[in-house]
């Protein structure tokens, strides 16, 4: 007997939420959960995203698989999967393999443009009207997540790194923000960002320069607690990466810095969650068609406005 859906992928955190639409829609055409076949470590989040289950057992068949990340530990993975439809999507031709159709029993190859990746996915895979998309959304974790230095519900997130370092939004603006929005709120400050050296490093100089007392968890959370901050949060301040998908689909306010991506792909905008891209503080008369834009074009003038506009806001 067929067990649903699955969906293979070896993409980061933050993409992997955005595959949630997707197993949405799937769980609903099948009657269960989809399995998701991703990182082990991210196991916590795949149990917080309705209609997604963690894809434990290899040695069910599945009604069908989709596989959203070409690579060769994906592919190889949805092979061994045993189903009669095997499903590889692709957003460029050159991605293409002449031996795909051996492994997979269709292979969809839809580019994307600058169309938000989750929506992307979720029309690929539903084939339905994009008026009818729901961003990702997550259900609350367990209390027992809670980081045992948390603060209580209420207090403002700053998560100022990603995996890509490029992203970085300075440390002079983070610690004029942070200084500002401590004299003008008596709400706790809490840092969070990633285990690597160069995370904790920024993290820390971010802190330091700061003089205001913040609670710096860079490093110290594991995924657990790492999603309990975001949810708990009454505002996360980001750059894009991961923090800012998890915020926005714990329905937390949400800004986020973007310097070299667009943010077309990467962000959906609500009165809620808004964005500061790089591009609109730039006269594009400087860059030529190759050069990356740098998060430190956005000044923190405008991250402090952004941010007292959402504290202004009822929940």
């Amino acid at each position: 007997m067929s067990a649903g859906a699955a969906i293979v992928s070896d993409k980061q955190l933050g993409d992997v939420l955005l595959l949630q639409p997707s197993a949405q829609h799937l769980a609903e055409l099948t009657g269960e959960p989809t399995a998701l076949f991703v990182r082990e470590a991210f196991q916590p989040l795949v149990e917080l995203m309705p209609g997604c289950r963690w894809g434990l057992d290899a040695g069910k068949r599945y009604q069908q698989i989709w596989t959203t990340s070409w690579s060769s530990r994906s592919v190889w993975q949805a092979f061994k999967l045993r189903t009669r439809k095997r499903i590889l999507v692709i957003n460029k031709p050159r991605h293409r393999r002449w031996w795909y159709p051996v492994l997979f029993h269709g292979v969809r190859c839809e580019q994307t443009l600058d169309e938000y990746w989750a929506r992307y996915f979720w029309r690929v895979v539903s084939g339905l009207p994009d008026f009818v998309f729901v961003p990702p959304k997550l259900n609350a974790p367990l209390e027992s997540w809670k980081h045992p230095q948390s603060p209580d519900a209420g207090f403002l997130l700053v998560n100022p790194t990603a995996a890509w370092s490029r992203k970085f939004w300075g440390v002079r603006q983070w610690a004029e923000t942070i200084r500002q929005l401590s004299g003008l709120h008596k709400l706790p400050i809490v840092i969070a960002g990633g285990a690597s050296e160069r995370e904790k490093a920024h993290c820390q100089a971010i802190a330091e320069a700061s003089a205001v007392p913040v609670l710096n968890l860079a490093g110290q959370t594991s995924m657990q607690q790492y999603l309990h901050l975001l949810s708990s949060a009454q505002l996360v301040l980001c750059i894009d990466g991961a923090a800012s998908h998890l915020a926005q689909a714990f329905g937390v306010a949400t800004v986020t810095v973007f310097g070299p991506t667009h943010e077309g792909k990467w962000h959906w905008p609500t009165p809620r969650h808004r964005v500061l891209a790089a591009r609109h503080f730039v006269d594009r008369a400087d860059y030529g068609p190759g050069d990356r834009l740098s998060a430190e074009e956005v000044p923190a003038t405008a991250m402090l406005a952004e941010a007292i506009a959402l504290l202004a806001q009822k929940p």
